[in-house]
């Protein structure tokens, strides 16, 4: 067993048995962060909290793999309650036993040997590929953390690092990407409310006057006086102690005999104006824009585990640049297609209509995909040109990889899936019939469209109950 105490110098070897070069690091200024490929681990000292805290952040924000790759453990000899620093390193100790370390080094180790280099292009999320790594070596799902310094009040430590600074915007996408090609499956945890404009989830939400928007508002009882019907604010019925009505002069004295309360006013101290509606604002406090409550985005937290999709890509990227991606006759892009599920979900708000979502996941995982090669693309063009030849015209469809999204405007639930069950059962007999040597999952399911809800949400709450059938 190693004991840092007895250890005076402030970058030593730990003495192992299995033939690793494990580095305890107690002076963060001496250590040479280039030297980080030849170890087989580091073990960073506590002691000095701020100095371990940042190389942690440093390693892991490399975008060199073998850097922010490496098995990285906590040395602390008092109870650390740090939910950053466990996300992002490989687990935190008391001790040092070399034994204990050498198993989850190995495990990486292993895993790290399997992943095959890959050249990036221009369409390549250098970042999404790093989280998938990241994951796939260590054997662990994304979980987010709360954390007040986040604009949007959660971050997923590992993929936050992999930007300079602070990018909501970037971090959102990079996880609507990853959801989009189902390499994740996902946990609801949360649901936050994002400024429109710069995404921030520090809002300071406010009653205003809906002549002036000020905010410096009081509410008062509204007295009904019975005998003469009389309605108005308490300030008008108050005479010094007593309450007098100002139609008839007669006081007030028991509620529920002489008067009562049916509601609250609210008074402007700004202009005497009374109302009873105040107007809602959710005020950004990083940008300062004044949201509408409606306009809010609602973005849902997840914690995320690897699909066989996304361990095929953390193996083996493939980028974005293949004909998996291009729009067949009759269907639209995903981002087009989620504008008009936001006009839709407007439109269902407004009318009062019944309007339904389906989704029909077909799955082939990468590696199936690589062995097909161009019968893969043959048989995405059947089966886009089947889903279209098989929807009127007032479907909207879209595809994303192997997911195909259908809105059914105006259409019952009870129609919507019965279309998207024949549609789903077509397409297993057309994959059973074509690929003879595979056994192909479809599944499907249909939601529908709620008033109140974001395009965004709802396009998560159906990939996620896809996943979990």
């Amino acid at each position: 067993m190693f004991n840092p105490k007895n250890e005076k110098t402030k970058v030593s070897k730990v003495e192992n048995n299995y033939g690793k070069e494990i580095i305890l690091i107690s002076d963060f200024q001496e250590f040479d962060f280039k030297k980080i490929p030849l170890y087989d681990a580091l073990i960073l000292d506590w002691a000095d909290a701020e100095g371990a805290k940042s190389l942690l952040k440093k390693i892991r924000s490399s975008n060199i793999e073998s850097i922010y790759l490496i098995p990285l453990f906590i040395l602390s000899l008092n109870k650390l309650e740090d939910m950053e620093t466990e996300e992002l390193s490989d687990g935190i100790i008391s001790m040092v036993q070399p034994e204990s370390l050498n198993r989850t080094i190995e495990r990486i180790q292993e895993k790290k040997s399997g992943l095959k280099p890959y050249t990036a292009n221009r369409n390549t999320n250098k970042q999404l590929v790093k989280v998938l790594r990241f994951m796939f070596t260590r054997n662990r799902p994304l979980r987010p953390i709360k954390d007040r310094t986040s604009r949007i009040g959660y971050k997923y430590p590992i993929l936050s690092s992999g930007f300079e600074e602070e990018a909501p915007k970037l971090e959102i996408d990079t996880l609507q990407e990853a959801m989009e090609k189902d390499f994740f499956s996902a946990t609801f945890q949360d649901r936050m409310h994002l400024c429109s404009k710069c995404h921030s989830g520090f809002l300071n939400y406010k009653e205003l006057d809906p002549k002036s928007g000020s905010a410096n508002l009081i509410t008062e009882n509204l007295i009904h006086h019975f005998v003469c019907a009389y309605v108005g604010p308490q300030g008008d019925f108050m005479q010094g102690e007593s309450m007098v009505c100002p139609k008839c002069n007669k006081t007030l004295r028991h509620i529920g005999v002489d008067y009562d309360k049916p509601s609250v006013m609210y008074k402007c101290l700004d202009n005497d104006n009374y109302f009873q509606e105040p107007d809602l604002k959710a005020e950004c406090m990083h940008c300062g824009h004044s949201n509408d409550l409606e306009s809010l985005q609602e973005y849902d937290i997840f914690t995320f585990v690897l699909t066989d999709e996304g361990k095929d890509e953390a193996i083996q990227p493939k980028g974005t640049e293949k004909a998996k991606d291009i729009v067949y006759s009759g269907f639209i892009t995903y981002s087009t297609f989620s504008t008009f599920l936001r006009f839709e979900i407007e439109r269902v708000r407004q009318n009062k209509v019944s309007s339904n979502i389906g989704l029909i996941r077909i799955g082939i995982s990468t590696t199936m995909e690589m062995a097909l090669g161009n019968r893969y693309e043959k048989l995405i063009e059947e089966i886009s040109a089947f889903v279209s030849g098989n929807t009127d015209s007032s479907t909207v469809l879209s595809r994303s990889v192997n997911s195909f999204f259908i809105l059914f405007p105006d259409a019952p639930a009870n129609k919507a899936k019965a279309k998207l069950d024949f549609l789903s059962s077509s397409i297993k007999q057309l994959l059973k019939n074509n690929l003879k040597d595979y056994d192909i999952e479809v599944i499907a399911n249909v939601k529908p469209i709620q008033q109140g809800s974001d395009q965004q949400s709802i396009l998560n709450d159906l990939r996620a109950s896809i996943l979990k059938k």
